[in-house]
C-alpha cells in the first residue's frame, strides 16, 4: 500500500509520546513492506535536512491557550490564533499537491490540531481517498464541540463561531487507542462499526535496556514519580494532598520523595507551589523540570512507584506502560485509560479519582511492603510483554488499514473489523 501520513507534529519535533509512536508505526509500516509518506509541519524557523517520503511543508498556528500572565497584545491575538489553527489554506492547498505526488492508497491522519482543523476536514470530506483517523486523543470531539470543563458557555459559542462547520466524513474509519476514547467518540454519535480499538505500543528495545539504578537511595528514602502535564486534570494536587495526609495525619514511617517531571499551566503551577509551602512539604518534593527520554527511563529505574492520580479520562496513558516495563509499580486513578492497563491488586493499584485518603493507603501500602511493588512490578513487566508490544500494535494497524482499503476496492466482505481487532 502507500500510505500518506498526516500529523502536526513528527520527530525529532516531539510534545510526547504520541510523536515517537507516529514514527514507530511508520517505520513499522515500511519495514512491512509499504511505502509511507509524511506530511507535517517544521516548528517555528526550524530547519531540516531533506528526508525521503517525508514533506515538513505544512505551517502550525500558535497556541490559542489563555493565559492571565500574558501581555495585553498577546491576548488580544488570541482569537487570530484560534481561528488559524482551523482554518489554513495554504496546508489545503500542499496536502492536494502532496497527494497528486504520492498517489496513496490511504490518508492515515495522526493529528491536525493547529494546522487547519476545518479547512483540512472540508477538503477531506471531498476526496477520493480512503481516510483512517488514529484516535490518539479528543482533538476531533472537541473541534466538533469546544467544550471543557472549564469553558463558559459564552466561550464556548464564540470559539464554535471561530472553528467553523466541521464536515462529517461517512467513509471514513478510525482507531482509537483505547475503549474509553472509543466510547467518548461513539456517545458523540460517532459509528461504533468504524471505530476499532489498537492499544499502544512499546519499541522491544524498552524492555531490554539494563536497568541503572535502585528503587531507593543509600538512606532507604523510597522515590515516588509523578510524570506528566502540570495541568489541574492531571490531579498534582491530589496527590500532594495525599502525601500531605501521610505526613500530618497518619505520620508516615517510611521516608519518601516525590519527583515531579514535566511543564504546564503557570497558573495551576502557582497553586501546586502554594500548596506545597502552605503545608510545608518542600522538604519530600523535588520538580525535574521536563527532561529527554533517555533521561526518563533512568528515573522510572530508580523509582519506587509512579503514581498516576488522573482527574479525566486519559486517553491512555503511555507512561503507565513505559513505567511498567521497567517494572515499576504503579497507582492510578481507576477511570480512563490506566484502568484498562491495570487490574487493581494483580498488576498495579486503582484509587478512586480525587479521593486523596484512598491514594495516601495505597501510597502507605507500596512504602511498608516493598515486596509488594516488587510482585507487582515484576506483573506490570510481564502485561506489557504480551499486551502492549510494538510489533503487535503495528500489525494490527496494518491489517485495520488494509482492510479498508480493500473495502474501498470491492475486494473484501462487508464486514467492519479484520479478524483479532476489538469493536
Amino acid at each position: 500500500m502507500r500510505i500518506l501520513l498526516l500529523s502536526n507534529l513528527y520527530p525529532p519535533y516531539v510534545e510526547g509520546g504520541a510523536e515517537i509512536l507516529a514514527a514507530d508505526v511508520a517505520t513499522g509500516l515500511e519495514r512491512s513492506g509499504h511505502e509511507v509518506f509524511v506530511l507535517t509541519s517544521t516548528p517555528g524557523s526550524q530547519h531540516i535536512q531533506h528526508e525521503e517520503h517525508i514533506w515538513r511543508t505544512l505551517t502550525l498556528a500558535p497556541p490559542a491557550h489563555f493565559d492571565r500572565h500574558l501581555a495585553l497584545y498577546q491576548q488580544l491575538q488570541l482569537p487570530l490564533n484560534y481561528y488559524r489553527r482551523y482554518h489554513n489554506p495554504s496546508n489545503v492547498a500542499e496536502l492536494r499537491r502532496v497527494i497528486k505526488a504520492t498517489q496513496p492508497d490511504v490518508i492515515y491522519i495522526w493529528e491536525l490540531e493547529g494546522l487547519g482543523v476545518t479547512s483540512l476536514l472540508q477538503f477531506l470530506a471531498e476526496a477520493h481517498v480512503p481516510v483512517v483517523f488514529h484516535l490518539n486523543s479528543y482533538w476531533l470531539l472537541y473541534a466538533q464541540s469546544p467544550e471543557t470543563e472549564q469553558t463558559r458557555l459564552r466561550t464556548k459559542w464564540f470559539k464554535q463561531r471561530l472553528i467553523g462547520t466541521i464536515p462529517s466524513l461517512p467513509r471514513a474509519s478510525y482507531i482509537a487507542i483505547s475503549n474509553t476514547v472509543k466510547q467518548h467518540y461513539v456517545s458523540a454519535g460517532f459509528d461504533a462499526q468504524a471505530i476499532t480499538v489498537v492499544y499502544n505500543g512499546l519499541a522491544s528495545q524498552f524492555l531490554d535496556q539494563p536497568s541503572s539504578g535502585q528503587r531507593s537511595d543509600a538512606e532507604g528514602c523510597a522515590r515516588l514519580l509523578y510524570v506528566g502535564r502540570l495541568r489541574i486534570e492531571k490531579g498534582l494536587l491530589i496527590l500532594l494532598e495525599a502525601l500531605d495526609i501521610l505526613i500530618h495525619e497518619q505520620h508516615e514511617p517510611h521516608p519518601f520523595h516525590l519527583m515531579v517531571f514535566g511543564s504546564g499551566d503557570a497558573v495551576y503551577i502557582k497553586e501546586v507551589e502554594a500548596f506545597i509551602r502552605d503545608r510545608h512539604l518542600s522538604d519530600v518534593v523535588t520538580f525535574g523540570g521536563t527532561v529527554s527520554h533517555d533521561d526518563l527511563i533512568k528515573e522510572y529505574d530508580q523509582a519506587s512507584m509512579l503514581i498516576v492520580p488522573s482527574l479525566w479520562q486519559e486517553p491512555f496513558g503511555l507512561v503507565v506502560i513505559e513505567a511498567m516495563a521497567r517494572g515499576v509499580p504503579i497507582i492510578a486513578s481507576n477511570i480512563g485509560g490506566p484502568a484498562e492497563i491495570i487490574t487493581s491488586g494483580a498488576n498495579g493499584l486503582l484509587t478512586g479519582k480525587g479521593d486523596a485518603h484512598a491514594l495516601a493507603d495505597a501510597i502507605h501500602e507500596l512504602l511498608a511492603h516493598p515486596e509488594e511493588g516488587t510482585r507487582l512490578g515484576q506483573t506490570a513487566r510481564q502485561t506489557v510483554c504480551e499486551r502492549f508490544m510494538i510489533e503487535k500494535n503495528i500489525k494490527q494497524v496494518e491489517q485495520y488499514i488494509q482492510h479498508i482499503v480493500q473495502g474501498e476496492n470491492g475486494t473484501t466482505a462487508t464486514s467492519s473489523t479484520p479478524s483479532g481487532l476489538q469493536v
